[in-house]
């Protein structure tokens, strides 16, 4: 090459990562392309082209541009990182860690190159390897606050809390402002039940970065955990404008919580839906009518995080031990962790088949359900703690369903429909769910009527007066408003000797509604504290003790109140308009006790006094209750399991016929 090419091949690449750094990358590109046509293995064009196209978002065209630069140059650091970055943009995480672990080797001094190394391995769950790598790069570089940051999540993610706390303070000891380890460390102490630790990093965190909505919706439901209520009001006002600004930043489970009108949980469902749509991935799955096969049997795939000691894998076993294998074939998805405890263990024998997609990007866990050849794909838990929209926002099956673990619109074009009833959606609500209604006609929350329940004891046992109405609830301690709270203590002062019989959540907790009480005049032993029972056995129990469980609003009780209402303790309910609102009030018109489903906190607290003042009302209350339970449908799971199953088969009918989701009604049979 003569030293005038050589010059200007110079000049043209100084050129290309002008306009690249400019963001000009069609230029930078026609240039990089250019120095290729004269010298077709020109390293550093290669790499900026590979560069300009992976930072414009175009992966798979990297990874196009990236292979015959391997192939000229397979031992090159630079290029072998692009192709990991440019695999791990794609989700294809197997190769993502070849490529990286190949750096590796290549440069063993790289704590960065652990880094991502471990990071890959960990989203494979190859925990032990991961925290090997990060082990490693904290020591190559014991200054990296990315290398302590990530072995941080890891070691949370193992259970392994205090040493997760400790990598956070180390990262925030060198980068005080480090946002990601300041909210990875509130997390921890929250595991960690250190609650006023947490509330008081979720705080930093705020002050760090005031716009952040999450922490700001942490802060306020770490507040309610302790029943701190001060400003209650301007909170719930703030948490109807994080509906709307705060949106994409935080899970809209945060706000069923709090008094948000349904059309606002819409928009903050579909904004976060939005921002964890897959930027690249398989094509969304298409099967013609036309060439569609007829279906005597349904695969029916069942996905969740939860498939273990967790409220939903509590109250689904028995659904999925009764579905009807001539019909029907049930498969499980689990990408949570494993407990190896009784309730995973009940869900694996009860499907056909059961698969644990943790280690899986969800690219490569879409090509499985649809390898599986799975019709219907059934999302048990949505956006409530471990999420993965990326599974169902790829189209993992022909149709997709919200059912049971999410108590609320998902926001997502990719879910087509959600299972709900009369009451909990009714037919002028429909408006403020993405997603098609499939109305069962009783109550869309089930039951598991095999659960075991603990040895009857006397009220001497539980701490409670020998006399006196005993009123309880035993939902958790964030769900109760001061709202609801000042019209419980109303109750007791209007019903002489009466105890209120709650959670004993946190010591805060207890003494901060003990002090509200005693503001108003309501003596400490007025309220008697439920330590956490042995079981939940032992838990179930105390409804046999209890005359009337109070529900809480706006987030009222869904499996509390069918364990209330199965071990004959009737629930008073204040309905709402959103689906968490809703389902306590659905569950009891299933069971036809629609005088327990009020409208205001004032027909709740008169409805509440009456029927302890009024024994002979309470006590045909209960009788009702208890004809209903044994001869009623709603506590019929095999029933239950043929509506939901009806309900699939016609959504499957439409999708066949080539048509668009629609809202589907399951007649009574």
């Amino acid at each position: 090459m003569q030293s005038g090419e050589t010059i200007s091949i110079s000049r043209q690449l100084t050129e290309a990562m002008q306009f690249q750094q400019a963001g000009r990358f069609d230029e930078s590109e026609r240039l990089c392309a250019g120095v290729l046509a004269r010298e077709p293995g020109h390293l550093d064009a290669l790499q900026m082209l590979v560069a300009g196209r992976f930072m414009r978002g175009q992966h798979a065209e990297a990874i196009a541009a990236l292979e015959p630069a391997l192939r000229l140059h397979p031992d090159n650091f630079e290029l072998i990182v692009l192709a990991g970055h440019c695999s791990r943009a794609l989700g294809r995480l197997d190769q993502t860690a070849v490529h990286y672990a190949r750096a590796a080797v290549l440069r063993p001094d790289s704590a960065e190159c652990r880094v991502m190394l471990g990071w890959t391995l960990k989203a494979l769950d190859r925990r032990p390897e991961a925290i090997a790598q990060c082990l490693e790069a904290v020591k190559l570089n014991p200054d990296l606050v990315e290398a302590h940051n990530n072995l941080g999540v890891m070691l949370h993610d193992n259970g392994e809390l205090e040493p997760a706390v400790a990598c956070y303070h180390e990262v925030l000891k060198r980068q005080p402002a480090h946002v990601q380890a300041r909210r990875n460390l509130a997390a921890a102490l929250r595991a960690e039940r250190r609650i006023e630790a947490a509330l008081s990093e979720f705080e930093a965190l705020l002050a760090l970065d005031p716009g952040h909505a999450y922490a700001e919706l942490m802060v306020m439901h770490t507040r309610r955990e302790l029943c701190r209520w001060r400003d209650y009001g301007a909170m719930a006002a703030r948490a109807r404008e994080l509906a709307v600004t705060g949106r994409g930043a935080f899970s809209p489970f945060l706000l069923f919580a709090w008094p948000v009108a349904p059309e606002l949980l819409l928009a903050a469902a579909r904004a976060y839906a939005a921002s964890a749509l897959p930027p690249e991935s398989v094509e969304p799955v298409a099967i013609p009518a036309a060439v569609m096969p007829a279906r005597t049997k349904l695969r029916i795939g069942y996905y969740s995080a939860d498939f273990r000691d967790h409220v939903v894998a509590a109250v689904m076993p028995e659904v999925l031990e009764l579905h009807d294998r001539k019909a029907f074939d049930v498969i499980g998805y689990s990408y949570g962790p494993d407990d190896a405890g009784p309730q995973r263990w009940r869900i694996q024998k009860a499907c056909s088949a059961f698969f644990d997609i943790r280690g899986m990007s969800d690219d490569s866990a879409v090509r499985k359900i649809r390898a599986d050849g799975i019709d219907i794909l059934v999302d048990l838990t949505g956006f409530t703690g471990n999420i993965r929209h990326g599974i169902p926002a790829r189209r993992a099956a022909p149709i997709q369903i919200n059912w049971l673990g999410y108590p609320g619109s998902s926001g997502s074009p990719a879910v087509d429909y959600l299972v709900a009833d009369p009451f909990t959606v009714p037919v002028e609500a429909e408006q403020f769910y993405s997603e098609k209604i499939i109305r069962l006609p009783g109550s869309c929350q089930p039951h598991d009527g095999t659960q075991p329940v603990g040895a009857e004891r006397s009220r001497a046992d539980y701490g409670l007066p020998e006399a006196g109405f005993v009123f309880c609830s035993f939902n958790h301690v964030q769900k109760i408003t001061p709202d609801v709270f000042q019209v419980w203590m109303a109750i007791l002062q209007a019903v002489p000797g009466s105890v209120l019989w709650l959670r004993a959540d946190r010591d805060e907790a207890v003494a901060n509604l003990r002090a509200e009480a005693g503001a108003v005049g309501v003596t400490e032993g007025r309220l008697i504290f439920a330590p956490r029972a042995a079981d939940m056995a032992d838990h179930l129990a105390r409804y046999r003790v209890a005359q009337l469980a109070l529900d809480t609003f706006p987030y009222s009780s869904h499996t509390t109140a069918n364990d209330a209402l199965w071990l004959g303790c009737p629930l008073l309910t204040m309905a709402g308009d959103t689906f968490a609102a809703r389902v306590a009030g659905s569950i009891l018109h299933a069971l036809d006790l629609p005088e327990l489903v009020t409208g205001s906190l004032a027909a709740y607290r008169d409805a509440a006094v009456r029927l302890a003042m009024q024994i002979a009302d309470h006590s045909a209350l209960r009788a009702k209750l208890a004809a209903a339970r044994d001869t009623g449908s709603h506590f019929d799971t095999k029933r239950y399991t043929r509506d939901l199953e009806a309900g699939y088969r016609q959504a499957w009918n439409i999708h066949a016929a080539g048509q668009k989701p629609r809202h589907v009604a399951v007649a009574v049979p």
